[in-house]
């Protein structure tokens, strides 16, 4: 069955302060390289959305045929809904190039779950007491899933997702999550790892250099 991927590759990279996300080195290589090379081997194409001036940049980066692009929107849920319009396979994964680290076993298991499911993306346990900003407890460890990415779902529970949402105009940035519910798919929930960190900040850049320097 045709799978494609979706890799959100316009973020700013503002908190990480090294200019676009796409483009930030980590041991040599982009997080954009780095993300196109996790996603290849188990899907059939990749649609990446980079910002209109890193077009040729992005294209220059990664020379592939199966690898299309296309112009990334000022908001994540926008930029998810330009990548979905050029989607055609019926079977989607959707990746960020802020996880560097997604494992083949879990892309595979996320698609496996996905074909019962509809849907499914990695959960982390909390490991921590988590509180309000005031000092209020909100959960004891163990008790919430810190969802990840990538997330595998089918593409018709998207499209019917965002046709109930304007087209622009939106008060929030919703999570993708909401989006298949909305289209009548709960997403499923598959082990997720701490390896499969998110680089947002100067900090998550060094953890995941330490982590390949470990790795060899």
């Amino acid at each position: 069955m045709k799978v494609q991927g979706l890799l959100q590759a316009a973020g700013s990279g503002t908190r990480l302060g090294r200019g676009p996300k796409a483009f930030v080195a980590l041991a040599g290589r982009t997080l954009l390289e780095r993300a196109v090379d996790r996603l290849l081997p188990e899907v059939d194409s990749i649609i990446v959305a980079v910002a209109a001036a890193d077009m040729e940049r992005a294209r220059a980066l990664i020379r592939d045929e199966r690898v299309a692009f296309v112009e990334g929107a000022a908001t994540r849920s926008g930029t998810t809904r330009r990548l979905m319009a050029q989607a055609t396979a019926p079977w989607l994964i959707l990746h960020d190039v802020v996880h560097p680290f997604a494992a083949p076993e879990l892309l595979r298991a996320l698609l496996q779950e996905a074909h019962v499911s509809g849907a499914a993306a990695p959960g982390l346990v909390n490991a921590e007491f988590l509180y309000t900003r005031s000092g209020d407890l909100l959960h004891p460890p163990g008790a919430v899933l810190i969802g990840q990415k990538p997330v595998a779902f089918r593409r018709d529970a998207a499209c019917a997702g965002y046709g109930k949402l304007p087209e622009d105009g939106l008060d929030s940035d919703p999570s993708f999550l909401d989006i298949l519910a909305l289209g009548g798919v709960k997403t499923a929930f598959v082990p997720g790892s701490a390896v499969n960190l998110k680089i947002t900040t100067p900090d998550d850049l060094r953890l995941a250099e330490a982590l390949l320097a470990v790795a060899g």
